[in-house]
């Protein structure tokens, strides 16, 4: 075998390697789907754990903190300013599960 052709061989099996591996653009935005639909649904038992899963990992924990803290912002400030009481409730509701989400990743 010549050395051009060990040489494509090489390259074709890093290839290959390599689109089988899910990129870290792919893992991240995976993440951010997963993170989002877990706090669009915090009456689901399993949206708890999907936030702690990924807010215990250090490398997304800076950004999921800061990104339930906003959320949970932007609805004490919609919880306030609501006179609805059934809206009111469920503001609270949510406010409740971020408050918990932001502790249990703080402490694990």
């Amino acid at each position: 075998m010549t050395l051009l052709a060990v040489m494509i061989a090489t390259c074709l099996a890093v290839l290959s390697a390599c689109q089988s591996v899910p990129s870290d653009n792919e893992e991240i935005g995976e993440m951010v789907q997963a993170v989002e639909a877990a706090i669009d649904a915090p009456e689901q038992s399993a949206s708890l754990r999907t936030i702690v899963e990924y807010g215990t990992d250090s490398r997304y924990y800076v950004m999921i903190r800061g990104w339930l803290v906003q959320e949970l912002k932007g609805v004490e400030s919609q919880r306030d300013a609501t006179r609805d009481p059934t809206l009111k409730s469920q503001f609270e509701v949510k406010a409740a599960f971020l408050q918990t989400a932001i502790r249990r990743i703080d402490l694990e």
